[in-house]
């Protein structure tokens, strides 16, 4: 889907959930209101769906009282979860941060690895029938890091050139040196993506009105209808678009590939460096980096290069200051969906690709902080530096500067 309309990175350990209660006005500390209903909760953190479909978790100890005791209600009244289908990976939801990590070695991170030209895969990759269930419509299929699960046949060939894109995500994020955990796990269960033949039955499987495409924390799993993916029912069979828009599938799949960071890294990182990859331009399995610059800026700018979208902020445009959106909350940054990715998508290209000597160096401590168990503040930290949020946005406006594009903030 278009990443305003996109599901939170990660729900931590929901240890309680159950059908959505009535909605309802919900108050944070600041006053400020949003209109939606309980899904579940832990002792730290309420799950919350807005009337509009969107799911956001929020801090409990931000909102007011009113909505905790509302929450300590609902949560006694919530049933145990249902059993896991047979189908999916046999390990708890509700634990698999631990599971999507197995066998990772962290003596050998990557992080001084020079970035790289390209990233992704040489051929297509050799496709597996697990399961070929018409009565149920359950067909699974498995490429070598993903399991696909479709509610209607799709032959191997087809899925080969769909499965291309995702092993080409998987490498490209193995790749870059920013020492992506979930490629560097390889006991580590088969990533989930689930196909809808019709929108109908993707929206009813959960994904939001609107959407083409979500990753959603709880079962840590993708779903996507077949033409969010650019396969075109034609007759009695389909066939694959290769001119398709993908970037909902880059955007999504990269979240789903660092959904263990989910807890550490602020909402404008988490959507903004999903943004970043995902403008990376891709082709025949590869996606370049020596491009990307020029294509994510324009994405986030204008409508993006060959029609592909794009947030159109402008070249010249008032945001608001970096102490606020760098501390934003989910709610807060989707307040304004559009706007926000891009800005969120502008400040990781600048920590990646403009601060310091430009090789990222903050960026990269930043992840490795989140990875240590560093707090979302102290995380922060590290992109400041010894810095002050004033002088951070002077550097900022500075360097988009010689790009073209001034920037203001407020």
């Amino acid at each position: 889907m278009r990443l305003l309309r996109r599901l939170p990175l990660l729900c931590l350990f929901p240890v309680l959930c159950h059908a959505d209660e009535p909605a309802r006005k919900w108050t944070d500390a600041g006053g400020r209101s949003f209109e939606g209903s309980y899904v579940s909760a832990t002792d730290a953190k309420v799950t919350i769906k807005r009337t509009d479909g969107k799911v956001f978790e929020v801090e409990r100890a931000r909102l007011s009282k009113e909505d905790q005791d509302y929450i300590a209600t609902a949560a006694k009244a919530s049933p145990a979860p249902a059993p896991a289908a047979t189908t999916t990976p046999k390990f708890d939801p509700r634990d698999y941060r631990a599971h999507m990590l197995e066998g990772y070695d962290g003596s050998a991170p990557n992080f001084k690895a020079p970035w790289p030209k390209d990233g992704g895969v040489d051929k297509e990759p050799e496709i597996t029938t697990i399961e070929e269930n018409a009565g149920e419509k359950r067909f699974i299929y498995e490429s070598p890091h993903f399991r696909f699960q479709s509610n209607v046949v799709l032959r191997p060939s087809l899925l080969a050139k769909v499965a291309m894109m995702f092993e080409a995500c998987f490498q490209m994020h193995h790749d870059i040196p920013l020492n992506n955990r979930r490629t560097r796990s390889p006991k580590a269960p088969k990533l989930n993506a689930f196909l809808f033949e019709t929108m109908e039955e993707y929206h009813t499987a959960g994904g939001p009105s609107g959407s083409s495409g979500v990753y959603m924390s709880q079962g840590d799993k993708f779903l996507v209808p077949l033409e969010g993916l650019g396969v075109k029912k034609v007759g009695s069979g389909y066939m694959f678009d290769y001119n398709g828009n993908f970037h909902t599938v880059y955007h999504e799949v990269t979240h789903q590939l660092w959904a263990d960071l989910g807890d550490y890294a602020g909402i404008w990182m988490i959507e903004g460096f999903a943004e970043f990859m995902a403008s990376a331009p891709y082709s025949n399995g590869k996606f370049s980096f020596i491009k990307q610059p020029s294509y994510a800026l324009e994405y986030a700018t204008g409508f993006g290069k060959k029609d592909s979208g794009g947030r159109d902020l402008g070249k010249e445009f008032t945001m608001p200051h970096l102490k606020e959106i760098m501390t934003w909350s989910q709610p807060q940054f989707y307040a304004n969906g559009n706007k926000n990715y891009g800005l969120g998508m502008l400040l990781v290209y600048y920590f990646v690709l403009l601060d310091g000597d430009g090789t990222g160096a903050r960026f990269k401590d930043c992840i490795q902080a989140c990875q240590e168990g560093k707090s979302e503040s102290e995380a922060l930290q590290v992109l400041l530096g010894d810095r002050s949020y004033e002088a951070l946005e002077k550097d900022v406006a500075t360097a988009f500067k010689k790009k073209g594009i001034k920037i203001s903030f407020q």
